[in-house]
């Protein structure tokens, strides 16, 4: 980020220590770049989640047995895994605003197949659809965020992360409700809005993200729109060649990426139980249901903005965040699991999903503090492809060890544990320097090789 004041000829008249025009603008940019993705970021989690009450109960209104419904939730996470690392490599490519839009323009199509047809199969592409449009959005808005405010600066990462983490939980909670209430009425009427919010977001990103003109940027490439098929053939083993350079470098960014996939496994096996747990104790009411899955988002938005203040005065605060939350909620699963009041209970699995949000900022924050500008897309995608593989195999694990989906006696204190530990390998690792590499990297466009300065 430029600092000070011009000394040119157009700023004699500007007074000492007043920042000039440039930093102005920057300044101007980087908050409509925070803005922008404050909004995506909300709208994203809002359509997704309007779906989390209802999708499953409409599965099985359209005749889709319960095996076939866990086959395709299986489906799911393959799809998503296995299409992590290709459009990451596209967002890096096509460009992060594109990619999102790709994203959105998905995710609309497929919810709404699942509102216009009753068929099953039309449903199960719809599911599937979706899936692989979140990934075209899986880093690339992320990396997009950081590029343009930034990635030199830990504390304006953490910033940056947890507003971002508040506009999430914003749309969590809306959504989850919204989707509830909609539900009650029809169960498909959540997904034409989810489609219809999609699209919106579609228009805004194309937009709201925008690049600033920055001499320190390469130039965009001479006939970028032109040869596509031989410059996505050329650039894909570049890009993922400087990944792997840009992994194998560095070790503390590797076990960043296993430990908090770690943190999302064992985030997940409640995940899954936690319906058939508690449905029986609010009278399966979908208002209630959606209500106590939205209230620990709603909790975080507080206490985002209490770390936020932390960090203003402590240089440690990162390391502090994740490890009282991570050792809090881990805590709390256990007790949901052992006590036997059914309002105590909820309260502490409220307690144990609070937690979680709460440790996600300083992780994105360490992670993208270790990545160069050039691959950002790609190894954020590297890092979704981990979340998707751990938690696809260890529910898997966990369904074999767990005859019944509503026994907690083995599968939340095993959680609990492994949530505490993993918190604590996350917490030593986000706060050690970053070592993104100084010196520039090479990507090939249509033009030849082109310098990449790195953050």
């Amino acid at each position: 980020m430029t600092s000070g004041t011009s000394r040119g000829p157009e700023n004699e008249n500007a007074s000492p220590g007043l920042p000039g025009s440039a930093d102005k603008d920057l300044a101007g940019h980087v908050d409509r770049v925070r803005r922008g993705y404050l909004l995506v970021s909300g709208l994203d989690y809002f359509a997704d989640m309007l779906l989390t009450v209802t999708s499953v109960l409409l599965l099985q209104s359209l005749g889709m047995g319960s095996g076939a419904v866990f086959a395709l939730i299986a489906a799911v996470w393959i799809v998503e895994g296995v299409s992590e690392i290709p459009t990451g490599v596209l967002a890096d490519l096509l460009g992060r605003r594109t990619s999102v839009a790709i994203s959105f323009v998905l995710r609309a199509i497929g919810y709404s197949a699942l509102f216009f047809s009753g068929s099953v199969y039309v449903a199960a592409a719809g599911v599937l659809l979706s899936a692989l449009g979140g990934t075209f959005a899986s880093g690339a808005l992320e990396a997009w965020a950081v590029d343009e405010t930034g990635a030199k600066d830990p504390s304006g990462l953490d910033r940056l992360f947890a507003q971002g983490k508040i506009a999430e939980n914003a749309g969590l909670f809306l959504g989850t409700l919204t989707g509830a209430a909609l539900g009650t009425l029809d169960l498909a009427l959540p997904q034409i809005v989810a489609g219809l919010t999609c699209a919106l977001a579609a228009v805004l990103s194309l937009r709201l993200m925008t690049g600033r003109p920055d001499p320190d940027r390469p130039p965009a490439a001479v006939g970028r729109r032109g040869a596509f098929a031989p410059r996505l053939r050329e650039s894909f083993g570049e890009v993922m060649t400087g990944t792997r350079l840009t992994l194998r470098g560095d070790k503390v960014l590797i076990a960043l990426i296993l430990a908090a996939a770690l943190l999302w496994l064992f985030r997940g096996i409640p995940g899954v139980q936690w319906t058939v747990v508690y449905e029986g104790l609010v009278g399966g009411n979908l208002l209630v249901l959606g209500a106590m899955r939205s209230v620990g988002s709603l909790l975080e938005i507080p206490l985002l903005g209490w770390t936020l203040s932390l960090q203003k005065r402590r240089a440690s605060a990162r390391r502090t965040v994740i490890v009282t939350a991570s050792t809090a909620g881990a805590l709390a699963l256990v007790c949901a699991a052992a006590v036997k009041e059914p309002a105590l209970s909820i309260v502490c699995y409220v307690c144990f999903s609070t937690a979680f949000g709460l440790c996600m900022p300083g992780v994105r924050a360490a992670m993208n503090e270790r990545i160069d500008s050039g691959h950002r897309a790609t190894v954020l995608s590297v890092a979704s492809l981990f979340n998707s593989l751990f938690t696809g195999g260890g529910l898997i694990l966990t369904g074999l060890a767990v005859g019944d989906l509503g026994s907690t006696a083995l599968a939340w204190p095993l959680a609990a544990a492994g949530f505490g530990v993993a918190g604590l390998w996350v917490a030593s690792l986000a706060v050690r320097p970053g070592t993104a590499p100084t010196t520039t990297t090479s990507t090939t466009g249509s033009t030849g090789p082109q310098e990449v300065r790195a953050p």
